[in-house]
């Protein structure tokens, strides 16, 4: 008797493999379903529920580490103060392998795309994503998120200036390193820097700008825009230096930062208006 169940659990576990699914495929994935149902309905207290204390994510900013689980409970509440009616389609889910064997491991991935509402200018957004995930012990502990973050965020309508906003316009003077091309700098700035910028700049907002006619036709500049003086001064200074805030802030963007110095360098000359 013993043989028999012996040979049945050895069909059972070759047939699973062969099929291409592991006995916790179906389990894992229902989990990454209900997590994503929380996303939609902005719960981000009970999102944390379904992390591992040791989780490491991949997030979509070029150039950043994968994040741990304060980083994507910082993500994960951005995302949900930033947009509003949060849905996701599901195209298909697929059993994920062990990256050494290449044998189904119980963990989930989906290819699909989020529908949303962009809070600040109301325009309705569409991203086609790629997800996955690892579980232990029942909760997230590895996996990521795969999507065109930066090429979202610039398509979408900044808020119009109001009374009582700062507006900063700076005049860039970039130096590319050897072999750098601008578009390659300018890309980098528009895709990586901003969407990082504003994912930490609270109550501002940055773009790229061009010169098109006049003095500065031809030149680079970027505009800050804050929602108010008070706002821009929780960042910098009455002389315009950082303030320990924006200080810790320089240190989790030490990568982003660093990806652009890679491509060249750049100063700026500024002026700070208030829309009256």
């Amino acid at each position: 008797m013993k043989k028999i169940l012996l040979i049945l659990s050895i069909t059972l576990f070759t047939f699973s493999c062969q099929s291409g699914k592991h006995v916790d495929f179906e389990k894992n994935t229902e989990l990454a379903k209900a997590f994503f149902k929380l996303h939609e309905q902005e719960n981000a207290e009970a999102m944390f529920e379904y992390l591992h204390p040791d989780i490491e994510w991949h997030l979509p900013v070029y150039g950043m580490e994968l994040g741990g689980i304060d980083e994507v409970k910082a993500a994960i509440v951005g995302y949900q103060t930033e947009f509003d009616n949060l849905k996701f389609t599901a195209d298909y889910w697929l059993p994920g392998v062990d990256t050494e064997t290449g044998v189904p491991d119980g963990s989930t991935r989906v290819y699909g795309t989020w529908n949303s509402t962009h809070t600040a200018s109301g325009k309705e957004a569409k991203l086609t994503t790629y997800h996955s995930f690892e579980f232990k012990d029942g909760k997230i502990i590895n996996g990521g998120d795969w999507f065109d973050l930066g090429g979202m965020m610039n398509t979408l309508v900044p808020p119009n200036f109001t009374m009582g906003s700062l507006i900063g316009i700076h005049s860039l003077n970039i130096k590319l390193k050897k072999g750098v091309t601008l578009d390659q700098f300018v890309s980098y700035f528009k895709e990586t820097m901003i969407p990082s910028f504003k994912n930490e700049y609270k109550g501002a907002n940055l773009h790229l700008i061009e010169g098109v006619r006049g003095e500065n036709k031809g030149s680079l500049g970027m505009i800050w825009i804050f929602d108010s003086e008070a706002t821009r001064n929780l960042y910098y200074d009455e002389q315009g230096a950082s303030t320990p805030l924006n200080i810790e802030i320089g240190k989790r963007l030490q990568a982003v930062n660093d990806g652009l110095a890679e491509l060249g360098t750049w100063t700026s000359q500024y002026t700070d208006w208030s829309v009256k």
